[in-house]
């Protein structure tokens, strides 16, 4: 062979070899990701006994409680007979999901079941729904039963909405489409089988990338007498209403309700995204009898093979297995078939095996039919998180055709202990259908979570509902928790990252639970504080000027919040080359050497400590859609809205305060209790040079100018009863007597580096908004020695829609005022003199929250903390059931009236509100809503539940009313009430001036 030839073949081996390894690393990916184990990270439950939550189910299973009862009375049932019930069906909070009362009243309640236990599962999940819309999250829902089809079709009661309201499908696809998700939503019947086969689909679906998160169980309710007298005709239900699995006893089971949903997600992903593990499947399988002895009859050979293929699938051995959550439904025919499955997969028992226990949850909750497989399934989870078998009831002599002599089987008459040890605790669930579809799911406990030390200091808690009801029930669900002596710092994490933020909102701050609880206590008594924001207000940050320095300022943030010690260090760096001083020494300084009352020192530690809270508040998802800066406060402004980098604006705050403290002793400063604007008007009916200087915390107002102008408007203050009080301060500014400082300002500074804001900026040395490009030297000059308009810049804020006010400040004197000026808008003060600097940043976020600002609890607490369980939504539920129709009533035909043409005259206020009322009255009719005054009038009719045929009949309306030719489009055109008031009003308008 040649060199040549011997070159080629060792390459040709390399690239071989390289192929081979990749070829099998993929391999290994793809063996890895079929066998990833799947995270259980929330779980939401309705189950009999009253159970609302799983920890409420755990309260049922420990203390033995069988739910059994007699059956309620509900709308046409005719008899009454024992089962496993929940308390009530037909309440359902139709609001909160966006769906009018008239398509509520069709829906199936077990399809509201499924959006309220969901939600619920979300929320235990710690996912914020608003952040699923386009995932790929997949939604796998078990459903049998169709009863409420059966009671519409007997009551008449069929409607437009009863296909869409009944079929499967839609119970699934109802989820997906409210919360916008993307991945595979489905159906699932295979009977009782049916939520675990769910189950087992999410996690075929995780596996494959299918879905990157999933929500998987079953629903199941009784409501039509016939269907049980179905199941009675084959033989399959107690007579005596109890279900005794492998007792002697036994003698069929009993039906039940119920309804549960486990989050799922991948491990790698739960773990990367610090979700709270609560279990891990660890695998799963499915199958069908095939030919048995009967279509409804169990067959043990595929039973086996089921078994024997989950282990496969979760990598595990029967020996692994400590507990089993069985079928178990009390029948004299499938119990000894499931125990002899069971037994010849599992075999004799290890030498250092503890054994095996047999659950049966049905024991306790009846079959819940559907959901019986997920009632199983929550119930492993909850054993291995608290370390315990529950008991099965109604046992106490092995069902004759039962042995357990020779296998590790336990069935628990009392309570196991299931503790850790250094053998993972591994479960497993079984569900059969009756129509012969078979799963098996394969339970592990949660793999140890890192231990995160506890944190002291003060938190935000944000609380938030879709109605000032349901806040109010949520704050005293809350309180509850906090008592009971749980973290507050995990609770306000999981509360402000890992929960949606609905319109109505309540915050309160604290630094231990009971001070939390007690707040909440007071909140839930009289709502005072509660807020209602449709959407995210405008945000104009206020800077205050000097004077709201104070010695202190600024040490608790430094050594508490890495943010604002970095940016104000950064400060420090700039000031240093630019004045003979250490912004750092002089706020570290002690009272008796502190230098914080002097102009060149307190205008740039003033500007530094702004810029730095800025910067917090910016990592905590604050910022400014606007800047307002009164006096030196505009540099700032002017920096914050991007105008002039930090460097100038240093530089322009230096050169200010250097120059301005060479005005001590040309004039003084009085401060008069008078608001800014009546000063104003007093000032400007004499000659005088008397400028506004500051706005005091206790909103009055601070003069300066020469000392003999000053005595002058003085005197006339007095005269009329005015209190006023002298300052002890020598400086003039703001008055034409800093003329000659200002022009050796202006030509200091020379050409300044300014460019365009990123926000609108409203100066206060003129009085309205300004672009970027005038901040020359001059307009500095002019920030000196004019009045500082700061009432007129509010105004003018507030005329361009700025909503809400936040003081940037050590201590607060601008915030009362602001609320002078626009009539108590939202104004809120940052920091307070003297008082815990993280304590009032706190409250001033909470108050944000409040007023409805999209705070970003991220960056609040950027460390991660535990994931917790906190009270779910509290659903204030109405009663939609079905209506049957009354019998149609003779036809009277009624002429059209061209409603418009009597508004035509009218003023136009009461054309707007007349209209305006119209069109919610026939809104409300349309959505069956009890008021005209339900329909808000810039509520979306999609999110009242209106949907595309409802829309059709809400133009017919409205057509009649005007004798207008709508077009077909109108509601999703002009979707609120007072957009369609203006479509109109304009239609109006228009056919005024063409006299027709």
């Amino acid at each position: 062979m040649s060199v040549i030839d011997e070159e080629g073949y060792r390459s040709r081996l390399v690239k071989a070899a390289s192929a081979l390894r990749s070829l099998e690393a993929e391999v290994a990916r793809l063996t890895r990701q079929q066998s990833e184990p799947v995270a259980v990270i929330g779980m939401g439950c309705r189950f009999p006994g009253g159970v609302d939550d799983p920890e409420s189910f755990w309260t049922l299973l420990s203390g033995g409680v069988d739910a059994v009862t007699e059956r309620p009375v509900r709308a046409t049932d005719d008899a009454a007979r024992t089962g496993a019930f929940l308390s009530a069906v037909d309440g359902f909070d139709a609001a909160f999901f966006g769906i009018s009362p008239r398509e509520a009243a069709a829906l199936d309640p077990q399809h509201r079941l499924l959006l309220e236990v969901a939600w619920e599962a979300l929320e235990d999940a710690g996912v914020v729904t608003e952040r699923l819309a386009g995932s790929r999250t997949g939604v796998f829902v078990g459903m049998s039963s169709n009863d409420y089809l059966l009671l519409s079709a007997r009551s008449g009661a069929m409607g437009a909405y009863t296909g869409t309201g009944t079929a499967h499908c839609f119970g699934s696809g109802r989820l997906s489409y409210l919360l916008g998700l993307r991945g595979p939503s489905l159906a699932v019947d295979t009977a009782c089988s049916s939520s675990l086969v769910a189950v087992h689909l999410a996690i075929r679906s995780l596996r494959t990338g299918e879905s990157s998160l999933a929500l998987a169980g079953g629903v199941n309710l009784v409501l039509d007498e016939s269907v049980t007298q179905m199941v009675a005709d084959l033989q399959a239900l107690s007579p005596d209403g109890r279900c005794r699995a492998f007792d002697a006893r036994a003698n069929g089971f009993v039906r039940g309700e119920g309804c549960g949903i486990v989050v799922l997600k991948r491990l790698s992903d739960a773990l990367a995204d610090g979700d709270r593990v609560l279990a891990v499947l660890r695998g799963s399988s499915m199958n069908s009898d095939g030919r048995s002895a009967g279509l409804t009859a169990p067959n043990p050979l595929a039973q086996k093979d089921m078994l024997r293929q989950a282990f496969a699938d979760a990598r595990v051995r029967a020996a692994d297995i400590g507990y089993v959550e069985t079928h178990g439904t009390g029948t004299a025919l499938g119990d000894p078939i499931e125990i002899e499955a069971l037994t010849e997969v599992f075999g004799e028992p290890e030498p250092d095996s503890s054994g095996c226990v047999l659950g049966a949850v049905k024991t306790n909750i009846g079959h819940l039919e559907a959901a019986a497989g997920i009632a199983g399934l929550i119930k492993a989870v909850l054993a291995l998180r608290n370390a315990e078998i529950p008991r099965n009831l109604h046992f106490s002599t092995l069902n004759p055709r039962i042995s357990l002599t020779g296998t590790p089987f336990v069935i628990p008459k009392t309570a196991v202990a299931w503790p850790a040890g250094e053998r993972p605790r591994i479960a497993g669930v079984s569900s059969f259908g009756m129509s012969g579809t078979n799963a098996h799911v394969v339970v592990a406990e949660a793999p140890t979570p890192e231990q995160v030390p506890p944190r002291a200091g003060p938190v935000v808690l944000p609380l938030s509902a879709r109605s000032p009801a349901a806040l109010t029930e949520l704050a005293s669900a809350y309180a509850s928790v906090l008592e009971r002596g749980y973290d507050p710092h995990d609770i306000a994490y999981t509360a402000g990252t890992r929960r949606d933020h609905h319109e109505w909102r309540t915050a309160v701050v604290g630094e231990s639970g009971a001070e939390l609880a007690e707040k909440l206590h007071a909140f839930a008594r009289d709502g005072a504080t509660a807020a209602r924001a449709d959407a995210p207000p405008a945000l104009t940050y206020v800077f205050s000027g000097q004077g709201s320095q104070w010695i202190g300022m600024g040490r608790q943030l430094q050594s508490s919040e890495p943010v604002f010690a970095a940016v104000l260090g950064r400060c420090d760096e700039l000031i240093t080359k630019n004045a003979s001083f250490s912004l750092l020494a002089e706020l570290a300084a002690p009272p008796d050497r502190s230098r914080l009352q002097r102009t060149e020192i307190a205008q740039p530690a003033l500007f530094a400590f702004q810029i730095a809270l800025s910067a917090l508040l910016s990592s905590w998802g604050v910022r400014p859609d606007a800047v307002i800066g009164h006096s030196v406060g505009e540099i700032a402004a002017a920096h914050v809205a991007g105008a002039v980098s930090l460097a100038e604006a240093i530089r322009i705050v230096v050169s200010r305060g250097r120059i301005m403290a060479r005005a001590a002793g040309s004039g003084a400063m009085v401060a008069v209790e008078l608001t800014h604007d009546e000063v104003a008007a007093l000032l400007s009916t004499i000659d005088t040079s008397v400028a506004v200087a500051a706005i005091n915390d206790d909103r009055s107002v601070v003069l300066s100018g020469p000392v003999d102008e000053l005595h002058t408007v003085l005197g006339l203050l007095q005269r009329q009863g005015v209190r006023c009080r002298r300052l002890p301060v020598d400086y003039a500014f703001h008055s034409p007597s800093m003329a000659p400082l200002a022009v050796e300002l202006a030509r200091e500074l020379g050409t300044v580096e300014a460019g365009r804001t990123a926000c609108p900026l409203y100066s206060t040395a003129r009085g309205n908004r300004i672009a970027g490009n005038e901040l020359t030297g001059d307009y500095w000059a002019d920030n000196l020695r004019h009045p500082v308009r700061f009432a007129e810049a509010v105004h003018a804020a507030g005329r361009d829609g700025q909503q809400l006010f936040l003081e940037i400040a050590p201590h607060s004197v601008l915030s009362g005022h602001v609320a002078n000026c626009l009539g108590a808008p939202a104004a809120i003060a940052t920091l307070r003199r003297g008082r815990p600097e993280k304590r009032s940043l706190m409250n001033s976020v909470a108050d944000l929250y409040t007023a409805g600002y999209p705070v970003d609890f991220a960056g609040l607490y950027p460390e991660r903390r535990p994931v917790v369980s906190l009270p779910h939504y509290p659903w204030q539920r109405r009663r939609f059931w079905l209506d049957i129709p009354e019998p149609p009533r003779e036809q009277v035909a009624v002429e059209p009236v061209h409603w418009l043409e009597e508004l035509i005259g009218l003023p136009d206020d009461e054309q707007e509100a007349a209209i305006e009322s119209a069109v919610r009255a026939d809104a409300a009719i349309v959505l069956q809503l009890p008021s005209p005054s339900d329909v808000p009038v810039d509520g979306k009719f999609m999110e009242l539940g209106m949907d595309s045929l409802m829309t059709v009949q809400l133009r017919h309306e409205l057509t009649a009313r005007t004798g207008l030719a709508l077009p077909s489009t109108l509601a999703f055109d002009h979707p609120t009430p007072r957009a369609i008031t203006r479509y109109l009003l304009k239609m109006l308008a228009e056919r005024e001036e063409d006299g027709s």
